[in-house]
């Protein structure tokens, strides 16, 4: 170690300048953050359901979509349905944008159809908005699409190109600008008030998800930073002991990020832990230095006692987060990967970076840091916290058994249910809209269903239809699904519209030609929306679902169920069913996330328990360690479980994030034991010493790491909100557990044969 911190202060200018240079080069790196929630990032490449999705876009086009819609007493006037058709078209004309529709779009193909002429001349007492009213409210393929029930919402429906995040980012700030721009007012009252717009759909939530996780980016860190000041001051009451861990903090963030951005990262829901947590491993590392040599008063003595402590404090938390690099869903892979490569990081700084800024501090000034008036009181506090844990060590110890036991029972309550719209607060401009449109209009949660058939034979066979008609009456009587469509719909109404409308030719043509001839005329009556319904070859059909937004639990239930009719009543010997499209990858992503991350736990727990005993020496240590450890998470579980909160993405991750940070305070308090029990035996004086030694530091990093994780709390995202409050209230367990639990579970197991070394 002499050697080491000889040549470390003998080129300290060199190396201080190497390390501002990488920092400015980084830093300008990092100036590069981008954004991305789409559904792509969160499945692998070689994802079977990806695969297929992909394949359903080339056979059947786009189905990712948005929604713009609006209400008025009379929608059905010539005045108001021209303001559509212009805002129709200007939106029809944005970049990426497939393809509109519009009830201006439905009026103009309606009364140029012969069937509706026909009408007209049976009708001719009645006006063509009349007879157009009556016909577009009862047609099945534009209600709870294009129009309410009612007949006093409608929709323009835009089927959006999925072209990567920036472009999804841009159309759907190009589209509010429309909407922004337009004015749509009632041609027949005296209010010429503008009527609000609801906008909705996959496209608008997955921009609206990136503009946020971009704002809370730009959030945490100044709040962060502002915490830590404080905190800092209160710790050693210096300028040094607040700008070297600010410094320290800024080159392992300027860092991290930099390299984050240089291997072609975005930052998404679950990365955006990355930097704060960075900023917290790092601070938590620094203090410790900080905080010996404030004690030991000498570079030397300082690296000497902590280089090892923090080292196996760094590689038990790297191990920890290195498990989450076992997950296949590539967001929680590298935001794994990433955390762990933090602690190594926050390692190296600290034996670096840290020596070379404290080695500038006047040699005069260096001896005169003695425990300032403050800790007069503190330490020996710590002193008393060892002697009443050592004398109440059993009624500790079974406090604790009782209190995880409680827990367990609540942690039995607990549910894992993922709802990405919950994430959004109430009053958002997008929670707003996407209720009003799902409570007036239609679900904005969209499922295909794919039926396809063997080579040669023609989707349009009427054996074939009817498996479609059959799933689509069982689909109908979900009350959760709000509309679906196919080609039997449209076959259907074509039949009945050239058979003058009479209800017993409302059933399927009876042959395959007719069948077909059909689909080639219903674009004369309805939409081009027909094509996108059925392959080119014949050999595929979907069933186009709207579903309302619902938690993954009940999505699940309700695919469950389709998938169980499909089984038992249609046809599957001589067609394959699939159920697809960006939504359901999304919550079978979500699911997947929670079991991926429950295992992740698991084995972090387990390794860094080998890593723990490995590193003191003692697999009995090892064992001891587990419960301080193992009870603030539980408690923290159990709580949400009698509070009747639910496990998601990113409630999830608590257990293995607290259990990654908080085993520091372990590994010091035990490293600290060893060195002390090595020196005379006498494990209660040892229990004394080690609180003395290392108390105050274990305080002022977790209660450092507690409120740096409330700081989630002023996220724009439930989830996240509850993340941090939760591991903020984990930490400070977690100290209880280390200050009260670790010492009395060595004084009642007392580990033996501890050699310090």
């Amino acid at each position: 170690m002499k050697k080491y911190l000889h040549i470390l202060l003998k080129y300290r200018i060199a190396i201080l300048v190497c390390i501002l240079i990488i920092t400015a080069f980084l830093g300008f790196c990092a100036k590069g953050m981008k954004t991305d929630n789409s559904i792509e990032i969160w499945l692998s490449k070689d994802d079977k359901d990806l695969e297929y999705y992909k394949e359903f876009l080339k056979k059947f086009g786009d189905e990712e979509f948005l929604v713009v819609a609006f209400s008025a007493v009379n929608l059905f006037n010539k005045e108001y349905l021209r303001q559509i058709s212009t805002l129709a078209e200007k939106i029809k004309d944005l970049e990426g944008i497939v393809r509109v529709a519009s009830l201006a779009d439905v009026f103009k193909n309606k009364i140029t159809s012969p069937p509706f002429k026909e009408k007209m001349k049976k009708y001719g007492n009645r006006s063509v908005m009349n007879i157009f009213k009556q016909e577009v409210r009862n047609d099945p393929v534009y209600q709870n699409t294009i129009i309410s029930k009612n007949g006093r919402t409608t929709a323009i429906i835009a089927t959006v190109k999925c072209a990567g995040p920036e472009a999804r980012k841009k159309l759907v700030a190009d589209v509010k600008k429309v909407l922004q721009e337009t004015t749509i007012k009632p041609a027949d009252t005296k209010n010429e008030k503008r009527h609000p717009y609801h906008l909705a759909g996959p496209s608008v939530v997955n921009a609206e998800l990136d503009r946020m996780s971009k704002r809370d980016m730009g959030k945490f860190i100044p709040l962060m930073s502002i915490i830590s000041i404080a905190v800092l001051g209160c710790l050693f009451r210096n300028i040094s002991g607040v700008l070297i861990p600010v410094l320290t903090v800024g080159v392992c963030v300027t860092w991290v990020t930099g390299i984050f951005v240089l291997m072609g990262q975005t930052m998404n829901m679950i990365a955006n832990m990355l930097l704060p947590l960075t900023f917290i491993i790092s601070l938590s590392t620094t203090i410790r230095t900080i905080n010996y040599y404030y004690h030991e008063r000498r570079i030397y003595e300082t690296l000497l006692h902590v280089s090892i402590p923090i080292l196996m404090a760094s590689v038990t938390t790297a191990i920890g987060f290195a498990s989450l690099t076992t997950s296949n869903i590539p967001p929680v892979f590298t935001t794994g990967l990433f955390m762990s490569g933090c602690a190594i990081l926050s390692y190296a700084v600290s034996i670096t970076f840290v020596p070379i800024l404290l080695s500038f501090i006047p040699l005069q000034r260096e001896h005169s840091m003695n425990i300032s008036s403050h800790d007069k009181y503190s330490l020996p506090l710590f002193f008393k916290i060892g002697k009443f844990t050592v004398k109440n060590k059993t009624a500790i110890l079974s406090a604790g058994i009782a209190i995880f036991i409680v827990s367990i029972i609540g942690i039995t309550r607990l549910k894992l249910e993922s709802d990405l719209m919950t994430s959004f607060p109430k009053d958002s401009s997008i929670a707003r809209d996407n209720n009003y449109i799902e409570k007036h209009l239609m679900g904005l949660l969209p499922v295909e269903i794919v039926a396809e058939t063997p080579y040669g034979t023609s989707i349009f066979q009427p054996d074939i239809l009817n498996n479609v008609v059959m799933l689509q009456k069982y689909l109908n009587g979900i009350p959760e699904i709000t509309h679906s469509i196919s080609i039997a719909d449209y076959i259907q109404k074509t039949h009945q519209i050239l058979n003058n409308n009479k209800t017993g030719h409302c059933a399927l043509p009876a042959s395959e030609k007719q069948s077909a001839d059909y689909i080639k005329l219903a674009s004369m009556y309805g939409d081009k929306y027909v094509d996108t319904l059925y392959t080119q070859e014949h050999s595929g059909a979907r069933v186009s679902v709207r579903m309302k937004q619902v938690g993954s639990n009940k999505y699940q239930s309700i695919i469950q169920s389709i998938k169980e009719f499909i089984r038992n009543h249609l046809n599957t010997a001589s067609l394959s069913w699939h159920i697809t499209g960006i939504v359901p990858l999304l919550i079978n992503v979500q699911d997947n996330i929670l079991w991926s991350e429950i295992q992740s736990f698991s084995l972090a727990f387990i390794l860094m328990f080998i890593a723990t005993a490995v590193v003191l020496k003692s697999v009995r240590i090892g064992l001891i360690s587990v419960i301080p450890n193992l009870i603030p998470i539980t408690v923290t579980l159990g709580l949400m479980g009698f509070a009747g909160m639910r496990l998601d993405a990113a409630t999830i991750m608590i257990a293995s994030i607290a259990l990654g940070i908080s085993v520091d305070d372990t590994i010091h308090i035990f490293y600290r034991f060893r060195k002390e029990l090595s020196l005379d035996a006498n494990y209660q004086e040892a229990i004394c010493r080690t609180m003395f030694r290392v108390g105050r530091a274990a305080v002022f990093t977790s209660v450092t790491a507690a409120c740096g994780f409330m700081v989630f709390s002023f996220s724009n995202f439930k989830p996240i909100q509850y993340f941090g409050v939760l591991t903020g209230i984990t930490m400070l367990s977690a100290l209880v557990s280390d200050l009260l639990l670790s010492p009395s579970c060595l004084m009642l197991l007392k580990p033996k044969n501890i050699k310090y070394s």
